[in-house]
């Protein structure tokens, strides 16, 4: 290989690798934002939730990766379910506070500040009271609840994928 062809060479390669790593960025950058405003329209998840939710490009071992990730800390560690639907099975039921029973909302029925006891009803679901006059309804017992899918990350980051050819062209013609 002459001299001139490998400087030319030495030139695609830098050219190419730019390419690669701004293509890289491109799809980060498209993915990120795409992805935060899925999880905001999904419903009543907070700030932490789809802040959490990030995109870096890493390199090594010759290649050039995106990565996508959700904080592992509790409860965004459970993106999955909301990401694919799952049910849940209670041991054997699962306590769900009532939505007017404002002083049960986030605490679960075990560690409920005062004494419950357990209301069977025909054809029912079973219900938590507290105890006073008159006893005050707090939660209710499901056997299993379903919990649909409710993200769309996983197709987001597919069409940030598919767009990374596009990201290249435009990189290698402008660069």
């Amino acid at each position: 290989m002459g001299p001139q062809l490998t400087r030319s060479a030495g030139k695609n390669v830098k050219k190419v690798l730019a390419a690669e790593r701004g293509a890289a960025q491109d799809v980060v950058a498209y993915v990120v934002p795409k992805g935060q405003e899925d999880i905001k329209k999904a419903g009543n998840f907070g700030a932490r939730w789809y802040e959490g939710f990030k995109g870096k490009v890493t390199e090594g071992g010759g290649n050039i990766r995106t990565a996508f990730t959700m904080p592992s800390e509790s409860p965004m560690k459970h993106w999955r379910v909301f990401e694919h639907g799952a049910t849940i099975h209670g041991k054997p039921l699962l306590w769900i506070p009532l939505s007017f029973a404002k002083d049960a909302q986030g605490i679960r029925a075990r560690d409920y500040p005062g004494k419950l006891f357990r209301v069977n009803r025909a054809g029912k679901a079973p219900l938590l009271l507290a105890a006073g006059k008159p006893a005050q309804p707090k939660y209710f017992g499901k056997e299993s609840v379903r919990i649909p899918k409710k993200f769309h990350l996983v197709e987001i980051v597919r069409q940030g994928a598919s767009k990374m050819k596009n990201f290249f062209n435009k990189r290698m013609k402008n660069g």
